[in-house]
């Protein structure tokens, strides 16, 4: 059991960082960075990279991982380093509304997100059907301010699985495409608060993804 505690204060805020949800609404100021959030959904699919700091209970943990969607196809595969003691990996598989995880720390296959917390020693239903495009919809949720022409705050209220955001920033291209979202926020883990500030990186638009379910004599739980 004692390993699972710092991998619950990694996990759940990675993948919450790019939580947000459907029924975004239209944003009080800003049309500018709605144009570019509508343009950038446009494109179907990209690269991201992902980076962040999780706080909780007087510790540090950072989050590094980098993987590719594509939002048509509803498909998202990740691969995450975690520094733990040492380095430890996650990945993530989603393919529409299924989620599957993979770490050394529950063995070599994969555990299906709906499973809950009989999964990984934590709740994870928060984790199914999140993938990066939620982050581009969440930049719709709040109050807008733009700092340049290319960069733009977003003051949030939006509660969601456990999960209450505070703020967003958002980096916009010469193309009007959005290549970079920040994210804070707030997440219940385990029963404590952990504040987290999530980065993620959008780059190699139009690329081609294909994702697809684990072979179903790899999946466990």
């Amino acid at each position: 059991m004692a390993a699972r505690r710092p991998y619950v204060l990694i996990v759940a805020p990675l993948v919450l960082a790019a939580c947000g949800g459907g029924g975004a609404s239209t944003p009080k100021n800003g049309g500018g960075l709605s144009a570019a959030v509508q343009k950038t959904l446009a494109q179907g699919s990209e690269k991201v990279g992902l980076a962040g700091k999780v706080g909780l209970s007087g510790q540090t943990f950072t989050v590094k991982g980098n993987g590719a969607f594509g939002r048509k196809g509803g498909t998202l595969h990740l691969s995450v380093k975690v520094p733990i003691v040492g380095t430890t990996t996650l990945d993530e598989i989603v393919v529409g509304k299924r989620a599957w995880l993979r770490s050394p720390l529950v063995g070599k296959g994969w555990v299906p997100v709906e499973n809950g917390p009989k999964a990984l020693g934590f709740d994870t239903r928060a984790l199914t059907g999140v993938t990066p495009a939620s982050a581009l919809e969440l930049l719709r949720t709040g109050k807008v301010e733009a700092l340049s022409d290319h960069h733009y705050r977003v003051t949030l209220t939006r509660k969601s699985g456990g999960v209450q955001f505070n703020t967003a920033e958002a980096w916009v291209d010469d193309q009007n495409l959005i290549w970079r979202v920040n994210v804070d926020f707030d997440a219940t883990v385990s029963g404590s608060k952990a504040h987290s500030v999530m980065t993620i990186d959008y780059s190699d638009f139009g690329t081609p993804v294909s994702v697809s379910p684990p072979p179903a004599a790899e999946v466990g739980g």
